[in-house]
């Protein structure tokens, strides 16, 4: 059974990696590297810099919070590890994609002596509210400009700026909100032929769980300062978004909400099973930046240059982390000193 289960883990690698390669080279298809080159130089480096040193201001606030959550079930790392196991976390995702979340349980396992499946919780947890997050910030990118957003099949019609039309008073808001009605109805009246079946029974198990979680949040010391950690923390990924828009001519005068709708939308592509995002991640932000006029081959620069200035980041720092860890920890023998077990 171990042996079928790697078999699969590794076929699945493969298909998921080359199928973001593949999606990458499609995105890219008509773009030269000489033309690449030249576009890249025409960038401000500086909001790059920038954009960078808020995705340091992110991790600290992550690790933070996820202190937080560990100091709920009784333990107490030093804000050090678990700011440096977050910048491993991101390091191993490019590897393997959620392959960051064991690993960064094992690097506080390995320095402050914290059981690994005590961590678990914490993780799934954060992985709750990172969900949540991210449906709150495409509700409201689709709520604010339904009409511009929805209109992947007239890209070319699209002008450079949001209309403003809004889902709330378009007929869809209505038809919709008449079949979700039709739906609770239907399901009310037929609840007990599928209310026992067993994937209604997995949907429940998931809901139960994810309410619990929410719950936990409330049960925090401090649960505001959680909630303001989560607004700092997807903040700082819209700050980065946006700088990056401001260095590049193309996109330095479109509005502050277009960066958020790039945001929304380019995370639903990191958030796919790929490596890093790559391929969909790009795909994404290129079909947004469409949307409001862009020209395909600018938002492939300015995507390449989200992704990329990212990626080899996350990666530098990534490595920094894992030779500092034993450089900080080696006045703490692991599991003695660290940990702070209450009550």
């Amino acid at each position: 059974m171990a042996g079928k289960k790697l078999i699969l883990d590794i076929v699945k690698y493969i298909l998921f990696f080359g199928a973001g390669i593949g999606i990458f080279i499609w995105v890219y298809r008509r773009q030269d590297m000489d033309s690449i080159w030249k576009g890249l130089s025409e960038f401000k480096y500086g909001w790059i810099i920038a954009s960078l040193g808020v995705s340091v201001l992110s991790n600290l606030l992550r690790s933070m919070r996820w202190k937080m959550l560990i100091e709920s079930i009784g333990f107490k790392p030093r804000l050090s590890n678990t700011f440096l196991s977050v910048l491993v976390m991101y390091l191993a995702n490019y590897a393997l994609p959620r392959l960051g979340e064991v690993t960064r349980c094992g690097v506080l396992k390995k320095y402050e002596g914290i059981p690994f499946t005590s961590q678990l919780g914490t993780v799934l947890m954060e992985r709750i509210v990172d969900v949540i997050a991210l449906l709150v910030m495409l509700a409201a990118v689709l709520l604010v400009d339904w009409n511009t957003l929805t209109s992947f099949g007239k890209l070319g019609q699209v002008g450079s700026e949001s209309n403003g039309y809004s889902f709330l008073s378009s007929t869809w808001f209505f038809l919709l909100v008449g079949l979700l009605i039709a739906l609770i109805v239907v399901a009310w009246l037929t609840r007990r032929s599928w209310s026992q079946t067993r994937p209604v029974l997995k949907i429940r198990s998931f809901l139960g769980k994810f309410l619990e979680g929410l719950k936990s949040v409330l049960r925090l010391k401090s649960p505001w300062l959680f909630i303001l950690l989560t607004i700092g923390i997807y903040g700082s990924y819209y700050l980065m978004t946006w700088f990056v828009m401001l260095g590049f001519g193309p996109t330095q005068g479109l509005s502050p909400f277009i960066a958020l709708a790039v945001l929304a939308f380019g995370s639903v592509g990191m958030a796919l099973p790929v490596q890093g995002g790559l391929g969909t991640y790009h795909a994404f932000v290129v079909a947004t930046l469409l949307l409001y006029g862009i020209a395909e081959s600018d938002g492939m620069l300015l995507a390449l240059v989200l992704h990329g200035s990212t990626t080899i980041f996350v990666i530098f720092i990534g490595i920094l982390a894992l030779v500092f860890l034993p450089l900080v920890n080696r006045q703490h023998p692991p599991g003695v000193s660290l940990v702070d077990r209450e009550g």
